[in-house]
């Protein structure tokens, strides 16, 4: 019995073995067929990836009305300010204003003493009195042949001459009193009553500040724009008004350190409410009602050449250089480079590259 089971063990092995072979054989022969398979799947996806077309949103470039508006720092300066000086010297003996008080072109603010101005004025005119008598008589006898012509003439010119130094004693008396030369307000005084002043020695200040004067300096590429009696709108710190000013001078040449060209706007200060040196922001308005061609901010890609901005022509992408003006919050004013009704891409642009296909969507801003 037992031989009869080895001789059954011993002939079973062969045919297991024979089995064994060909189920592995199944089994390589499938795995091999998928491989093949699988990777025909990947390069047809990667050839299929590599040619599909990009979507992207663009927008359509259009002309927009350019009300631009820029805010700067600006100040407020005086229309007249002037330091009230002595034209004489001279002691004090009048002081007629009040510092901080409002005076009128002509008021006396300060006199001084012109004691002996006025006596030398007084003997002048007794001598011009005098002089005047004997020319009449010098008159007379020349008619009558009894004085000679040049005997006429030398009396006729020291009256001429007398009459001259009583008009100079008289202007040199007007200025010792040191008036006004505009409307305004006087700031603090600088002297007091009996000092002795000499000539140029500064008595006030006195400041128009009916009319102020915006100064504020602006970007060198609005000066071509028409700035020359346009409005702009400014406020100080302290006060929600807006107050208006008219541009009314611009400065004919541009800092070339901050490449800026400075204007000045006049208001009118009702009430006295502003003072001068105070900081404005100002905000004004250039190029309102003229239409220009605008695309999104984001579109434009800057570059170490300039700005550029992707269109969409043809099917396929293209970078355009252009050169942009104005920027608003959310467009931005092209000069030259794209025209109305171009077609803007406003996303994927790190995506893009010079001739690939894309899939546009439009997406307007307004």
């Amino acid at each position: 019995m037992k031989k009869t089971q080895k001789i059954l063990l011993y002939s079973s092995i062969p045919v297991v073995f024979v089995l064994a072979m060909l189920a592995y054989n199944t089994l390589f022969k499938s795995e091999s067929a998928k491989i093949p398979e699988t990777s025909q799947k990947q390069e047809t996806g990667q050839k299929g990836r590599g040619s599909r077309a990009l979507p992207v949103s663009v927008h359509i470039a259009q002309m927009m009305s350019r009300e631009e508006g820029f805010l700067r720092v600006g100040n407020l300066v005086a229309n007249e300010r002037v330091d009230i000086v002595s034209e004489q010297s001279g002691r004090v003996i009048s002081i007629n204003f009040k510092e901080g008080q409002f005076v009128k072109k002509g008021d006396v603010l300060v006199k001084l003493n012109d004691d002996e101005l006025q006596v030398q004025l007084t003997r002048a005119e007794f001598q011009l009195a005098l002089l005047e008598e004997r020319l009449e008589r010098q008159r007379i006898l020349l008619e009558k042949d009894a004085v000679s012509r040049e005997d006429y003439d030398q009396v006729l010119t020291e009256f001429n001459v007398l009459k001259q130094d009583i008009e100079h004693l008289k202007i040199r008396i007007e200025k010792m009193l040191v008036r006004a030369p505009f409307d305004g307000v006087v700031g603090f005084r600088d002297i007091s009553l009996g000092a002795f002043l000499q000539p140029n020695a500064k008595i006030t200040t006195l400041v128009d500040i009916a009319s102020l004067i915006v100064e504020v300096a602006i970007p060198e590429k609005y000066v071509g724009d028409k700035l020359n009696g346009s409005a702009l709108t400014f406020n100080v710190e302290g006060m929600i008004d807006n107050f208006k000013a008219q541009v009314y001078a611009i400065d004919p040449q541009i800092d070339v350190n901050t490449r800026t060209i400075m204007i000045r706007a006049r208001h009118r200060n009702t009430n006295y409410r502003l003072r001068p040196g105070m900081s404005a922001k100002v905000m004004l308005s250039t190029g309102e009602g003229e239409l220009n061609v605008y695309v999104p901010n984001q579109s434009v890609v800057p570059d170490v050449s300039g700005r550029s901005v992707w269109v969409v022509e043809n099917g396929k992408a293209k970078l355009v250089p252009v050169q942009t003006g104005n920027r608003t919050a959310d467009m931005l004013e092209v000069l030259s480079g794209i025209a109305k009704g171009d077609t803007v891409i406003t996303t994927g642009l790190m995506q893009l590259r010079e001739g690939i296909d894309v899939i546009p969507s439009v997406h307007q801003m307004f």
